[in-house]
């Protein structure tokens, strides 16, 4: 047998049904047989069958169940080493592959030997596009441009490179990292590492891409490649510290990239920009209650009162 051209980490925690669609998607329409293809799932103590559902929907995927939650980046860890493929593919248990969207990652891998990673186009359920498939750095400016809308208000001349992809593009493009709920990565460049066990959740990403690039390989989103994400599905049966990691996570990423400088203007600016948020879907729910206005209301509270908490105690 020949050797797998790609093999693939899902690491789940609590969305089977998610978990059996993603990897549905991935045998029937990845669009590489089966037997190129090493799909490993990493379990993070689920509680809702997930990992009988595994071995008895997909016998040919190597399933790792884990006793406790040990986060996204040590899950994806445990399971490096026994990745046999020259492509490390990271997908997240809620998405669904789009037709041949694995065969092209492959390829554009094949024809890009000085990329060290590529993520692709991240789809919402209604097909428009995350920004949140990649972008660049945290930064203090484009922090507040995002924060405070000004990447809508200002000529893009005026504007910093975005943190998130303020629009889509046509052709590959350099960013600074891409997401990791889909990326795909040369094994030779990782040197038996992946993420900083540092980081359970969130921003793991960020330094990953950072430490590649920094090894001198390059970071791509392609937008020729698509998948569905549906995401947070996980994030919203959380409860406690972990609902904290989304934000604590770009931000102990910033903070190791700066060493500190800067970062109470930085949470400042984050709890400032979903008051923002807050106050402005609480008035357009006043004028217009019929809308969605009211929930976007509160979670912006919500995640307001989150930052309000990581700056009180950090």
């Amino acid at each position: 047998m020949n050797p797998p051209l790609v093999s693939i980490i899902i690491v789940n925690w609590n969305v089977r049904e998610l978990l059996h669609a993603c990897l549905q998607s991935v045998y029937e329409q990845g669009g590489l047989a089966a037997d190129a293809m090493q799909v490993i799932v990493v379990d993070n103590a689920s509680a809702d069958g997930s990992t009988a559902m595994v071995r008895d929907s997909f016998p040919q995927v190597q399933l790792v169940a884990n006793v406790d939650n040990v986060g996204f980046g040590r899950a994806n860890n445990q399971v490096l080493e026994d990745c046999v493929a020259p492509y490390v593919l990271l997908l997240n248990p809620d998405t669904v592959v789009e037709p041949n969207a694995i065969a092209d990652l492959v390829k554009a891998m094949d024809t890009q030997p000085d990329v060290a990673v590529i993520g692709c186009r991240l789809l919402n359920a209604d097909g428009t596009l995350q920004r949140w498939t990649g972008g660049a750095y945290p930064r203090l400016l484009n922090l507040m441009t995002h924060n405070f809308f000004l990447d809508r208000l200002l000529p893009a001349a005026w504007r910093p490179l975005p943190l998130y992809l303020d629009h889509d593009v046509g052709e590959d493009i350099d960013v600074d990292w891409v997401s990791g709920a889909c990326m795909m990565l040369r094994a030779s460049k990782l040197g038996g590492r992946l993420f900083n066990t540092e980081y359970f959740m969130y921003g793991e990403d960020m330094e990953l891409c950072h430490r590649l690039k920094l090894a001198g390989g390059r970071v791509v989103y392609s937008p020729k490649v698509s998948i569905i994400h549906y995401q947070g599905a996980s994030m919203k049966k959380q409860q406690g510290d972990v609902l904290l990691s989304s934000l604590k996570g770009p931000r102990q990423f910033y903070r190791q990239m700066r060493g500190g400088r800067g970062l109470r203007v930085y949470d400042l600016i984050t709890v400032c920009g979903f008051g923002l948020r807050w106050l402005m879907y609480h008035l357009a729910n006043l004028l217009r209650p019929d809308g969605d206005f009211d929930r976007r209301a509160r979670s912006s509270q919500d995640m307001m009162r989150r930052a309000w908490a990581i700056l009180r105690t950090n």
